[in-house]
């Protein structure tokens, strides 16, 4: 007997995929969010759909379709199907999810959120997609995860989303260059709301381009929490394929500045003690940081500039609240003050795709912390 095909669905604008990695102590935050994207529901131009692992609340995941809303307005849940209890942080339950979502919810401009704790890259192991009785992948087992399902430079993703913490660092948004167009994230930790996805769910009803809706996310996001007077939170949107030329002016910055160590360390240490940083402190706004470095390094103005010129190029949108997150310009690059956290993660940095084809920086660090 031939095996029955795969559900497709007819061509859309918009496909709106949502990995929620929720077997962890935000499980209550993922089952909200659903009930988020049902306030808005999906429509004749865009699918919903949404895989979600949880702890305590069912056996395994369940994949759902949110609806378009009904004659009374409203949408649901719609359960497609029920999956056995799997490990969400495992590279292969993603790129299953994936496959099944790009396939069934074909669409022009696919929208993928990955849902879960995060912190950019400096863990462990634990970057995003926790799983407590499980693991969590890396930002090169994320990447390969989305070039398994499919994803290359002729079928790319038009906005990856990442809700979750810590993650738009220009080292981090450049491991997808050539398989997203647009990263959505937060240099700040996120509350555990996340994202208000009844308003994320309109921009992408209303908005006719992937950065119209980049742009609307940013916005929405900023707009809940002002609203909601929860403070020193950030978003911004990033163009994928203008971080590859920030990430090599940045390099010809670390190179340049690497012969004023080991005597101007004092001086560089108090520039980085007063750049804008974020829950992990070794994380700083690189726009901010270069401000800080113009005025002390009137040699190197003009390369200052030019990364400047090369990192704003690159943020599509940026957003933030409270006197905390303040000169959030939208990407954050690593600066460790602490030599043996700079020790512990070295090679971790070193294994991001942008940090090994531009060395320049690393240099820098290697130079600042005497290496």
């Amino acid at each position: 007997m031939a095996k029955k095909a795969a559900t497709r669905a007819p061509k859309r604008p918009w496909s709106f995929l949502v990995y929620i990695a929720g077997d962890n102590d935000l499980s209550d935050f993922g089952l909200s969010d659903i009930k988020e994207m049902c306030a808005a529901g999906s429509s004749a131009q865009v699918y919903a759909g949404v895989e979600i692992d949880t702890y305590g609340d069912h056996t395994g995941s369940i994949r759902y379709e949110i609806t378009e809303p009904d004659w009374s307005n409203r949408s649901y849940a719609k359960e497609i199907e029920r999956l056995p209890e799997r490990d969400s942080g495992d590279p292969e339950t993603l790129i299953d999810f994936l496959k099944w979502g790009l396939n069934r919810y074909t669409a022009t401009h696919p929208l993928v959120v990955v849902w879960n704790h995060g912190s950019g890259f400096r863990s462990v192991r634990r970057d995003i997609a926790f799983d407590d009785f499980g693991s969590s992948m890396d930002m090169p087992e994320l990447e390969g995860a989305f070039r398994a399902a499919g994803i290359n430079s002729g079928n790319r993703i038009r906005i990856l989303g990442f809700d979750a913490c810590l993650m738009n660092m220009v080292e981090v948004v450049n491991q997808f260059d050539g398989l997203v167009d647009i990263v959505v994230g937060s240099q700040q930790t996120e509350p555990g709301e996340g994202w208000p996805y009844d308003e994320v769910l309109l921009q992408v009803k209303s908005a006719p381009t992937p950065e119209k809706v980049a742009k609307g996310i940013v916005d929405a996001y900023i707009k809940s929490y002002r609203k909601a007077g929860m403070q020193n939170v950030t978003q911004s949107a990033v163009a994928v394929d203008k971080t590859g030329a920030a990430m090599k002016e940045l390099s010809e910055l670390g190179k340049k500045l690497a012969p004023a160590l080991p005597a101007q360390k004092s001086q560089l240490r108090q520039i980085r003690l007063a750049t804008q940083s974020y829950e992990y402190a070794d994380y700083v706004d690189l726009v901010d940081l270069l401000r800080l470095l113009r005025p002390k390094f009137p040699a190197l103005k003009a390369q200052i500039d030019g990364t400047e010129a090369k990192t704003r190029a690159s943020i599509v949108a940026n957003g933030s609240y409270g006197a905390a997150v303040k000169r959030s310009a939208g990407l954050s690059v690593w600066f460790p003050t602490s030599a043996d956290l700079y020790s512990n993660y070295r090679a971790k940095y070193l294994g991001l795709k942008g940090v090994a084809a531009n060395p320049g920086w690393l240099r820098f660090l290697d130079a600042y912390h005497g290496a």
